[in-house]
């Protein structure tokens, strides 16, 4: 259970890096509101301990 979370949590933050470096269109603007690192931030935040909970129950 575990393993599949740490991997839905690498998709959404994976998804929210790309999202950030493609750029703003009009479904994605209210990420772009404060800037590009709030967007980014938030992506790591997911990312990171997705990769460490898929790791671990690897």
């Amino acid at each position: 259970m575990k393993k599949i979370v740490g991997i839905i949590l690498i998709i959404i933050g994976f998804c929210l890096v790309v999202v950030v470096k493609i750029g703003p269109s009009r479904e994605t603007s209210w990420l772009f509101k404060y800037g590009e690192l709030v967007p980014m931030l938030i992506g790591a935040a997911i990312l990171i301990p997705g990769l460490v909970m898929y790791n671990k129950n690897r």
